[in-house]
């Protein structure tokens, strides 16, 4: 990660929260919020009225009303405008991910998001419905998931299926490659100008998926119990899934740089406790830039900007060859790619800092 310029920053405010508690989720068990709109202003006017020392503004700042799910408040079509207004010019985005609760609530909601870009939309799956209501952790959302399907297709929108490999529900991948099939997702996507799309992936060893799925990766014999029938039609093979740590383990042990732990743009997130966090890694004490109702907002851009933050030092200060020594588990065959391990033990880096045993 490049060290901020002030060129831009991304501002998430976690107006609602979230319908789910996702066992993987990178963000925790955050609590839901209820932010109005006028505190959503009272943000924004904030960071636009910010100066640093030379009497430098940010030169754009994009403004996001939502931090985990998008559009979860039933006044999603007003803040998707607000966003708009008070972000620099072009600076507020789409991405391709919907409120999956919604599309299954409310029957207008994919036919607005036709509307906007971009035209895809992902969907989460841990199996079939017992597997990915547990993953979820929300009775339904398989069938949620279901509905959101249909309802993308009727508006135009392709649904991309993200099926996440966790040990309990890698027996289902069968049952959801044949639910591939009846469906018929590849030709009802052609069919509306689009593609369907399904990968395999893992999940960041952080946040929730640090307490809840450590035991629940897959390792390097499970590869063999994946339908070959799945992987010959999954997006980028299984790439997503990794190799086992302690191949990993050896192109880092002789590494000196830094984890440099990184955005690809630079953004920060509010929750509803107006805690401050940068995004690059999950919400969490040693990564917290501070509060922003009761530091204020000249301290907390600049604890982004100077990196004061204890992991944000470490983000630059440790070795990857030290947290290598400290971390890993030479003899494990759990699945992972080199920003995941890194990930894994930048958090519990900062577990052991906040016991102090740093």
């Amino acid at each position: 990660m490049k060290k901020w310029n002030m060129d831009y920053l991304g501002v998430m405010v976690d107006m609602a929260g979230c319908p789910n508690r996702c066992l993987h989720c990178w963000l925790g068990n955050q609590k839901n919020g209820d932010m109005t709109v006028r505190d959503f202003r009272c943000i924004a006017e904030q960071f636009k009225n910010w100066r640093d020392e030379k009497g430098n503004s940010i030169r754009e700042l994009g403004f996001f009303s939502w931090w985990r799910e998008p559009d979860f408040r039933d006044d999603y079509r007003d803040l998707w405008q607000l966003e708009k207004e008070l972000s620099s010019s072009g600076r507020a985005q789409r991405f391709e991910l919907l409120s999956i609760w919604r599309l299954a609530r409310d029957e207008n909601y994919a036919k607005w998001a036709a509307t906007l870009e971009p035209k895809a939309c992902q969907i989460s799956f841990f199996g079939m419905e017992t597997n990915t209501d547990w993953g979820v952790n929300r009775k339904g959302a398989f069938r949620d998931n279901l509905l959101a399907t249909e309802r993308l297709l009727e508006a135009g929108i392709s649904p991309r299926w993200q099926l996440f490999a966790t040990k309990r529900g890698l027996g289902d991948f069968e049952q959801l490659l044949q639910l591939i099939y009846d469906l018929d997702l590849h030709k009802r996507c052609e069919a509306i100008g689009g593609k369907f799309e399904v990968f395999i992936n893992g999940y960041s060893p952080e946040g929730n998926a640090s307490i809840y799925l450590a035991d629940e990766t897959l390792e390097e014999a499970d590869i063999a119990l994946i339908p070959r029938g799945l992987i010959d039609i999954c997006r980028d093979d299984i790439d997503f899934l990794g190799q086992p740590e302690y191949v990993v383990l050896e192109s880092l042990k002789h590494d000196n740089s830094a984890p440099n732990m990184g955005a690809n743009v630079p953004s920060i997130s509010i929750n509803a406790n107006y805690d401050v966090y940068p995004n690059i890694a999950e919400p969490a004490e040693w990564w917290r830039l501070g509060n922003l109702m009761i530091d204020g907002v000249d301290s907390v851009i600049k604890a982004y900007r100077d990196e004061t933050t204890p992991g944000m030092k470490a983000n630059r200060e440790l070795s990857v060859s030290e947290l290598a020594r400290r971390y890993g588990v030479a003899g494990s065959t759990k699945l992972c790619d080199k920003e995941e391990l890194v990930c894994r033990f930048m958090h519990q880096w900062g577990v052991d800092y906040m016991e102090g045993k740093q």
